[in-house]
């Protein structure tokens, strides 16, 4: 293993400060067992779903529709519009890269705001975007380097029209206020994890995909999305998150479009350790820049302590930049590396 690799392990760190102690997930007198794990595991993905709660939404036709088909950059892309309500549709931008490939290609889903950013091509000019943000550009990466790749735009862009009031989070209230209304069960995360969840039905439903080695990578949002959608679909073998703040006082998952009255008291005690916990053993690895960071280990090895019951606690890891929100060159190139490696790909130098 590289020493670029082997960074991606830290001693503990175990200071959170007074508010935010983390509940074990093994109680007093309980002795760590698989068996025992396997119990809570169920238990765990119950409570979960109540936290966050179901789509009142009728059953409907999710048959994405092909709106274009163009070449970008070095890559093939097909531009979906996918159901993901009775009346509302996703765009998904799948990436191929140029060629055939003798054996199924390994894969990814991307999530952010919309697909143009993952991709690194504005799609109404088909320009490529200005480098600045290069580093977030996933969706380029991948398919660069043979992946077949998904990038799913979020909620509420697809929802409801920009209300053009230039305050920010603005689209985003109106967006929850839409959905939480049609859906009183549900919360905002509940429908950013359905409308993922639809965009990997989609890639795993394409031809030349390798159903063994599907990756979920996001930044920021597309990091939470990422990291619930790698943690409560088995379909996804590993999972990247870039900065998204793990904790719940670290960034603001008490907004409507996240955990919102859920938030708190309505957590039913769980921390996202229980969640991380989940995602065991298949392999996951947080970016830390500036909402993640030192204290963020502390979920980690909470989680690793499930991981080694599967004789697989090197599965879990953090790569910390410690430089600002942005990933850095050289956490990607060690983060993509390291993915190389738990899917059996070669460890080729990357570009970025």
């Amino acid at each position: 293993m590289s020493d670029m690799i082997t960074r991606l392990s830290a001693p503990p760190y175990s200071d959170l400060g007074p508010d935010e102690k983390l509940p074990p997930i093994f109680g007093p007198g309980e002795t760590p067992a698989l068996e025992l794990w396997l119990q809570k595991r169920r238990d765990l993905l119950e409570r979960w779903r109540d936290v966050l709660g179901h789509s009142s939404y009728p059953d409907f036709d999710t048959t994405p529709q092909i709106v274009d088909q163009f070449d970008l950059g070095p890559s093939h892309a097909t531009l979906y519009r996918q159901p993901n309500s009775p009346t509302t549709r996703q765009q998904v931008l799948v990436l191929r890269p140029e060629g055939a490939a003798d054996t199924p290609r390994p894969c990814a889903v991307v999530p952010f705001y919309d697909p143009d950013r993952m991709a690194g091509y504005d799609l109404k000019t088909r320009q490529p975007l200005s480098p600045e943000r290069r580093t977030t550009r996933f969706g380029r990466h991948l398919v660069e380097h043979g992946f077949v790749v998904a990038c799913v735009e979020a909620f509420p862009y697809n929802t409801v029209p920009d209300p053009g009031t230039g305050e920010n989070f603005a689209w985003w209230r109106a967006g929850a206020a839409k959905v939480l209304a049609e859906n009183p069960a549900w919360t905002g995360m509940g429908k950013l994890i359905a409308d993922t969840r639809l965009a990997t039905d989609l890639l795993l439903s394409l031809p030349g995909v390798d159903p063994d080695r599907v990756l979920i990578i996001g930044h920021s949002l597309g990091g939470k999305m990422a990291t619930y959608n790698g943690c409560l679909d088995e379909r996804i073998k590993a999972t990247i998150a870039s900065d998204l703040g793990i904790g719940y006082t670290f960034t603001n998952w008490q907004d409507p479009w996240y955990l919102g009255r859920k938030f708190g008291e309505g957590m039913n005690g769980l921390a996202h350790h229980h969640l991380l916990a989940l995602h065991a053993p298949r392999p996951y690895l947080l970016v830390a820049g500036l909402y993640d960071g030192p204290a963020s280990w502390q979920y980690l090895n909470a989680a690793r302590e499930v991981y080694a019951l599967y004789g697989k606690g090197q599965n879990i890891g953090c790569f910390d930049h410690a430089t600002g929100h942005q990933p850095t060159e050289e956490s990607m190139v060690a983060a993509y590396q390291w993915l190389c490696e738990q899917f059996g790909l070669p460890t080729e130098p990357w570009t970025i």
